[in-house]
């Protein structure tokens, strides 16, 4: 038993004494507590296992025992590491890193993480978890997962954090970047590096989120600085040209702030003489360290003539660089102020200010430089409506200087003498309507338009609403403005002078009559004083009411339809005081008005306007007259003094009748012995045939003549200044024959014949016997005219003999002329005449008729004693035609067989001569047969020129055409053969002998050789006989 005991605790203590020496390793899963930072308690392993591991693969995280020495690797770099140290904890108690991963596409990645984070892919002793930017965006993860592998994830980047511990790379990514910014103050900047911005970047104290700001300070100094610095309040208010926030990159705030700042040449002439010249190199530029959004660059002479530039921020609070120096140039631009001393002083000088400036507005400011010779200066009212006085080239567009330089356009003026930009520029009340009638405060405003001597107005526009405003604005601008409006003002002596209450201008005055009471003919010649209207409205009027009395007064008079209605000639509203004086109408008649039964020198002609008067009743055809009345008394005066109906000259052979001023002048001799004229047109048989019986009329116009014309196929007869300008130039016109004058009474007493007038190419009745009725006048005049009526070409053609240019019947026998009216009205056949014959010749004979004797024949136009000829002329050419054309010699000579006299109509007809040769004409280049052996009548042809020897001929001349013709054709004295061969040429003088052909005639040289060979053989055989 005891044996057995100590067997028992043999074995129990070498189990104790074996697992107190065996491996342990910790093993577990990372969903059990202690596992992923490996304080879980280890265990023993089984006897076969003989390395603890620690695993991340597929997502899941383990540590425990293995017996396979290739399952892990003891490395860096694996997803498996082991470990074989026997030591009761587990070796494999070492931590596998956890860290928070995403990637820069992510857009969360920036916020703060929380929680667990993700297992590294691989175990590496040392690793790291990061947090960094990357171009600009945020990243975390393991060192050991970067590619390229690294042992310093954050080399190079400053904005780049590493860690150590499970899950610490959760800060949000503002903790982790760094910002650089230009820190400074250019009020404490003695190397003038914040001013300009060169100073290099810093890292800002705390996180600024990659933000710098520039900010213009109250004081104009400027701050550079980290956006940290910067107050809830101050970021949001960070928005002007005076305050920038960027985020570009590391150091954005550097360079110029604002863009802006202006640059300017600085120094003093007592520091250094060479500030005086111009300055073309930037040895003196410097940048205004003070920042004024207007500030400007300046050159100056001073008081005590020392020479300075500089900006005129950096000058004291209470110092104005051009201070009232002449020498003073002041600009906005980049090294703006380097003109020389010298320059300054003979540069253009104008006065250089704005209306809030003192002495501006009423042109007296100082005087300052432009900074350039040749410039001009300007006074115009700007966008702002504030008056601008400064220097042309100061302007920034080229319209501006246009529009300144114009002299139509008064928005701007410029000048070129020093200071000449002087112009007081009126200021005036402007307005319309409403409130306008009140009285007006203050000085009103600006007027658009300069104008010299410009004025203020104040009116009533239609008597009811008023308005104010500048003369020189109106349109036009030259325009009185209280013209035509007697309740206007106007005023220049102070501005805003245009400023009375309403009732101020608003009196009316009028002349106020009928002429119907005129005891003195005041109201009837407008001579009558104005009177004050008892109720205001500012306009006048003067009428014409019934009985044609005249009536002047106040529109206010007028009920309200009356107003309406007064338009047109007789009824006028004016504006002006006193404006319905004058004559009304302006077309009312003046004429003379006297009695020779009381005034003896009525009777003499008148001249001026001692007799003359206004009609006194108004008629719109009102006329003047001069009559001797059946008492024989002679009187002048109006139409419409006479009454209504009143005929001035029934039954008075010596009266006048006239329309114009003073008209009836004439005295009464003159009147007695004044033009008379038929006055009547064709309408009136009388007025054609029977003058006679027509009574001369008196003409309007005492010393005109009479006429008589045809026009548009009326005849008319009249005097002659009855008719327009342009047609009384044609009746007085010796060449134009359309219109005839006269000047003795009752003159115009031609006669015009009528014709029948007619083609019968354009109409179809004209061949027939004419109707006396159908007949015209003549549309020009001759003495002793004539009708006519002839054939030409067969048709008959009908007129007046003086349309023609040459006489009727020239060359012509069948035609016929006639002195009567109408007489031309015969049928056409009646004309024709049996002396006809062919008339043409055979050089210009077209389709052969000529040649044939076959052409129409035509009338003879000469006297021929019915006798026609046929001549063969020297040149070969045929000429037909009448006994007529032919001189005495030629009809004697006309003999033989080449001329032939015969005495029928139409005689001279068929073949001429009767022997005229005929032969075959063609050319094988049109017709291919023009070969062939002919005969018949195809291609034979009369010869066109007659010769007593001619010859037809056959001719293959160059072996390419061959041809046939008369010999005659191809000229006279030509011979057709001439140096060809018989072979290829052959003459005959018979009808038609050309037949041959081609072949024939190239064969007829070779037959002509045999013949000749066997006549020689004979020759020699009968010579050997001998």
């Amino acid at each position: 038993m005891v044996r057995q005991n100590w067997i028992l605790l043999a074995v129990v203590g070498a189990v104790l004494i074996y697992e107190a020496s065996g491996l342990h390793c910790i093993v577990c899963s990372n969903e059990e507590p202690g596992c992923t930072d490996g304080s879980k308690q280890a265990e023993l392993c089984a006897g076969n296992e003989v390395s603890c591991f620690v695993s991340f693969e597929d997502g899941k995280f383990s540590r425990g025992c293995t017996a396979d020495e290739n399952t892990c690797s003891d490395n860096d770099g694996t997803k498996c590491k082991k470990c074989n140290d026997e030591i009761p904890a587990g070796c494999n108690s070492f931590k596998w890193l956890q860290c928070h991963k995403c990637a820069t596409t992510d857009a969360t990645c920036s916020d703060a993480k929380v929680g667990t984070g993700s297992f590294c892919t691989t175990f590496k002793t040392n690793d790291r978890c990061y947090e960094r930017f990357v171009a600009d965006k945020v990243e975390r993860g393991c060192q050991s997962e970067v590619e390229p592998s690294t042992d310093d994830v954050c080399q190079n980047n400053e904005h780049c954090k590493p860690c150590d511990e499970n899950n610490c790379n959760s800060d949000e990514g503002r903790m982790f970047q760094v910002t650089k910014c230009v820190q400074c103050d250019t009020s404490v900047d003695n190397t003038g590096t914040c001013l300009d911005g060169t100073l290099a970047a810093s890292n800002c104290a705390n996180p600024s989120d990659g933000k710098c700001f520039s900010k213009i300070l109250d004081d104009g100094s400027l701050k550079r600085g980290c956006h940290s610095e910067l107050t809830a309040q101050e970021v949001t208010a960070c928005t002007d040209t005076k305050c920038a926030i960027c985020t570009e990159d590391n150091g954005c705030n550097k360079g110029i702030f604002p863009a802006d700042r202006l640059q300017c040449h600085q120094c003093k002439k007592a520091d250094s003489a060479s500030c005086s010249d111009e300055l073309t190199t930037e040895v003196n530029s410097k940048i205004c360290s003070i920042y004024q959004a207007d500030d400007k660059c300046y050159s100056r002479v001073k008081d005590d003539q020392s020479f300075d530039r500089g900006c005129q921020s950096n000058l004291p609070a209470n110092e104005k660089s051009c201070n009232g120096l002449a020498n003073c140039f002041e600009c906005d631009g980049k090294n703006c102020n380097s003109l020389s001393e010298q320059t300054l002083k003979d540069s253009t000088k104008c006065q250089r200010c704005t209306s809030d400036d003192a002495g501006c507005l009423a042109g007296t400011a100082p005087v300052q430089s432009c900074g350039q010779t040749g410039d001009s200066c300007f006074v115009r009212i700007n966008n702002d409506g504030k008056l601008e006085r400064d220097c042309l080239s100061t302007l920034k567009t080229d319209d501006e200087k246009v529009k300144c330089n114009s002299d139509t356009d008064k928005t701007c003026i410029a000048c070129t003498e020093a200071g000449c930009n002087n112009q007081k520029w009126l200021k005036c009340h402007k307005c319309k309507g409403g409130a306008c009638k009140d009285e007006q405060a203050g000085e009103g405003e600006h007027c658009t338009n300069y104008k010299e001597s410009d004025k203020c107005y104040e009116r009533f526009l239609d008597g009811t609403d008023v308005e104010r405003g500048c003369e020189s604005d109106l349109d036009p601008a030259t325009e009185n403005v209280c013209v035509a409006n007697q309740q206007c003002k106007t005023c220049s002596d102070a501005d805003g002078c245009n400023k009375d209450v309403s009732t101020e201008f608003q009196v009316t005055k009028c002349v106020q009559c009928k002429s119907s009471e005129d005891a003195d003919g005041s109201c009837l010649m407008g001579t009558k004083a104005e009177e004050i209207c008892a109720d205001p409205d500012g306009k006048c009027y003067s009428r014409i009411i019934a009985g044609g009395v005249l009536e002047r007064g106040c529109r206010s008079a007028l009920t309200a339809q009356e107003q309406t209605a007064c338009t047109g000639d007789q009824c006028n509203l004016c504006g002006d005081a006193g404006c319905n004086k004058g004559v009304f109408p302006t077309d009312r008649l003046l004429c003379y008005q006297c009695e020779s039964t009381t005034d003896a020198s009525c009777s003499n002609e008148l001249t001026g306007d001692a007799k003359a008067g206004l009609c006194k009743i108004y008629k719109a055809d009102d006329k003047c007259y001069s009559r001797v009345t059946v008492t024989l008394n002679f009187e002048r005066g109006c139409q419409s003094d006479l009454g209504d109906n009143a005929n001035v000259c029934d039954a008075l052979n010596d009266c006048l009748e006239c329309d114009g001023k003073n008209c009836n002048s004439l005295s009464e001799q003159k009147l007695k012995n004044r033009a008379k004229c038929l006055k009547c047109d064709s309408e009136d048989t009388s007025c054609v045939d029977a003058t006679s019986e027509i009574v001369s009329a008196n003409c309007d116009n005492v010393e005109d003549s009479c006429f008589v014309r045809v026009n548009n196929g009326k005849l008319e007869r009249n005097c002659l200044q009855t008719l327009s300008e342009a047609d009384q130039g044609k009746c007085k016109d010796t060449n134009d024959q359309s219109c005839v004058t006269c000047s003795a009474q009752g003159c115009n007493v031609e006669k015009w014949i009528k014709c029948h007038q007619c083609k019968e190419s354009s109409s179809s009745t004209c061949n027939a016997a004419q109707v006396d009725d159908n007949a015209q006048f003549c549309a020009n005049y001759k003495v002793d005219n004539q009708c006519y009526e002839r054939l030409e070409s067969e048709k008959v053609v009908r007129g007046c003999a003086n349309d023609l240019s040459e006489a009727a019947c020239t060359n012509n026998l069948e035609c016929r002329t006639c002195a009567e009216s109408a007489c031309n009205k015969a049928a056409a056949n009646s004309l024709k005449t049996n002396q006809r014959c062919l008339q043409c010749s055979t050089a210009s004979d077209d389709g052969g008729l000529c040649l044939a004797g076959t052409a129409a024949s035509q009338a003879c136009k000469k006297e021929s004693g019915g006798k026609c000829f046929n001549q063969v002329q020297a040149d070969g050419q045929l000429k037909r035609g009448c006994q007529g054309e032919l001189t005495a010699a030629e009809v004697t000579a006309c003999t033989g067989d080449s001329c032939k006299i015969c005495d029928t109509a139409d005689c001279n007809t068929g073949l001429f001569p009767a022997n005229r040769l005929k032969c075959y004409q063609c050319k094988s280049s049109a017709d291919e047969s023009c070969t062939n052996e002919l005969q018949g009548a195809d291609k034979s042809l009369y010869c066109k020129l007659y010769v007593a020897q001619d010859k037809c001929y056959s001719r293959d001349a160059n072996d390419k055409e061959f041809e046939r013709g008369c010999q005659s054709d191809l000229g006279l004295n030509v011979e057709a053969c001439k140096d060809l061969d018989e072979k290829h040429c052959k003459t005959c003088d018979e009808p038609d002998c050309n037949a041959i052909s081609k072949i024939k005639l190239n064969g007829a040289g070779a037959i002509a050789l045999n013949v000749v060979l066997v006549v020689v053989a004979a020759a020699a055989g009968a010579f050997a006989g001998l």
